[in-house]
């Protein structure tokens, strides 16, 4: 449990810009991070649901560019980071060993600057289009992250690993897989039962991680802590978009 528990922390810390005394750094914890990642999308989920209904109440005339903007705001923008490095390699139709220097390549490009702007539009106009004084609205908020983080800690430990991603010496870990599985299954079980009007968000959400991780893992090869963040990303703007037509 002290390796769940320090692991759980060393996510935290790694994956979002919360404010955390406690920062343990272990070597043994390090494969149980992924693990603890859909949990780190609980607590980023919990944050953007209470302060996206705190946001209506205070700030109502911004609060559909707040609500857009609080999950990059609480991971420290490290997802769209990766969202805009994976666009620079993805659209630059370059043979594949130089997108891949593309993708390390820490200037920004034209492709990734045209990527954050459709994205940022795309979330602001469905956060202005839902009702979230609907409580299933608000609710949605709370699943949302925790769903796109199941996927990422499961693709990271299935796909092969691109080269120099972090993460290649964790290909493969079979129990850490079915983990995050059990979860992202639990996650879905619970809403088909609890809250039917988050289902198919989800759903959706699972079916746009599942075509932004095909599209860039079988581009660049392999998967990646950037690509994770690309698939995420994209996975987390669908779910709004869903969200706001329903």
């Amino acid at each position: 449990m002290s390796r769940i528990f320090k692991a759980f922390f060393m996510g935290l810390g790694m994956f979002t810009a919360l404010p955390c005394p406690y920062r343990p750094w272990d070597e043994d914890a390090r494969e149980l991070m992924l693990v603890c990642l859909p949990i780190v999308g609980a607590v980023v989920g919990l944050l953007w649901a209470l302060l996206g209904a705190l946001g209506l109440r205070l700030l109502p005339g911004i609060s559909p560019a707040l609500l857009a903007a609080l999950p990059w705001l609480l991971t420290g923008f490290i997802h769209l980071d990766g969202f805009m490095d994976t666009c620079d390699a993805l659209l630059s139709w370059r043979p594949l060993e130089q997108r891949l220097r593309i993708l390390k390549d820490s200037r920004t490009g034209a492709f990734a600057v045209v990527g954050l702007g459709l994205l940022m539009l795309f979330s602001y106009d469905a956060a202005s289009h839902i009702d979230f004084t609907v409580i299933d609205r608000l609710r949605a908020l709370a699943f949302i992250p925790i769903v796109s983080r199941c996927g990422s800690a499961f693709c990271v430990l299935t796909l092969q690993p691109i080269g120099h991603s972090e993460y290649a010496q964790l290909e493969g870990k079979s129990a850490q897989r079915l983990a995050v599985a059990a979860m992202w299954l639990i996650v879905l079980v619970i809403c088909a039962i609890w809250f039917r009007g988050i289902l198919a968000v989800l759903l959706v959400e699972t079916l746009a991680y599942a075509a932004a991780m095909t599209w860039a893992c079988g581009t660049l090869k392999g998967v990646s802590g950037d690509l994770a963040g690309f698939a995420l990303t994209i996975a987390e703007c669908a779910a709004l978009v869903t969200l706001a037509n329903r």
